[in-house]
């Protein structure tokens, strides 16, 4: 028996929706930039087929999902893994059935990969890198823990991977230390990232207005979701996930993709008491997150030693935000 297929005959696409919160105040625009995002996480990935959709415009989340023909991928275009992710998100989902990931701002390979651009940005501006130092504007939040310790976490990681361990700052928008209180700390070759998914008016009108006060000497860059790695990195964050979920284990609830992976409580630095601004008073586990920390050799072994196929048709679980 032959097993050429017909010229006709092709597999179905992979479907994928990006989501993020959008711009409340113009709901169109967030969904102009979150389309041009989806475009070049597109182009990336042939044979899928990526849509995007803003919880501020209403009812185009519910109308990209039903527009897919099977159990389609979610991207959440978050930074924290908080509130949005873990009660509004499944509450617009209801009981459409997705591969829901974590969000970009928990990604494993996102701190590495913002040294990187924070190095080519020093080294655009003919900065020496040891020369500069790094500043973090995140959001924050009045009513619980996630925002900001997924922000410091972040900041942790990236202090931890620069060459001369410079210190890392983080303010922020809603909550203390706020931005204008770090921002006195700037110096002349200080690079500010906002630890936003996109452009919007935190980063049009509140972060200036932050910087301002606090008479912020540096260079403001785009918002870190807005980095030209991103969309690779959305990409092979996607194309990981599949191949998870071809051998995806029904009673296993976690996600294809785990949030966090922090290091051994005696591997980090103790925080600095004396220093309330800097980045270090992070926790070692974001509250955030219900990830296993458990190593990649260890899952590797695991997965050797108890591999178990299961046939087609046996995927209906739908993977919820633990």
């Amino acid at each position: 028996m032959s097993g050429t297929r017909l010229p006709s005959q092709r597999a179905p696409a992979t479907e994928a929706l990006i989501v993020s919160h959008g711009q409340p105040s113009d709901a169109q625009a967030g969904e102009d930039q979150l389309r041009m995002q989806a475009e070049k996480i597109q182009a990336l990935l042939p044979g899928w087929h990526i849509r995007s959709a803003t919880l501020a415009a209403p009812g185009a989340l519910e109308q990209e999902l039903d527009a897919f023909s099977g159990k389609p991928f979610l991207f959440p275009m978050f930074m924290a893994d908080g509130w949005f992710i873990n009660t509004a998100l499944p509450k617009r989902l209801g009981d459409r059935e997705v591969h829901q990931l974590s969000p970009l701002g928990v990604l494993p390979g996102l701190p590495h990969q913002t040294v990187k651009y924070l190095k080519a940005e020093a080294k655009r501006r003919n900065w020496s890198w040891n020369s500069c130092d790094v500043m973090i504007a995140a959001h924050g939040s009045v009513t619980g823990p996630a925002a900001a310790e997924c922000a410091n976490y972040f900041a942790r990681r990236v202090q931890t991977l620069m060459t001369f361990k410079q210190k890392v700052r983080t303010g922020f928008l809603a909550e203390e230390p706020f931005l204008s209180q770090v921002a006195r700390f700037s110096t002349a070759r200080t690079l500010l990232l906002p630890f936003l998914a996109g452009v919007g008016s935190h980063l049009t009108d509140d972060i200036p207005e932050e910087l301002e006060k606090g008479k912020f000497r540096g260079v403001l860059l785009p918002p870190v979701g807005e980095a030209p790695f991103v969309p690779k990195l959305i990409a092979h964050s996607l194309k990981s996930a599949e191949q998870k979920a071809l051998n995806f284990d029904p009673m296993n609830k976690e996600r294809l993709v785990v949030s966090f992976v922090p290091p051994e409580a005696a591997s980090t630095p103790a925080p600095d008491p004396a220093d309330p601004i800097e980045a270090n008073k992070v926790s070692h586990r974001p509250s955030g997150s219900k990830g296993r920390s458990q190593s990649a050799a260890a899952k590797l072994l695991k997965l050797l030693q108890g591999f178990r196929s299961f046939p087609s048709g046996t995927h209906t679980n739908r993977l919820k935000a633990s």
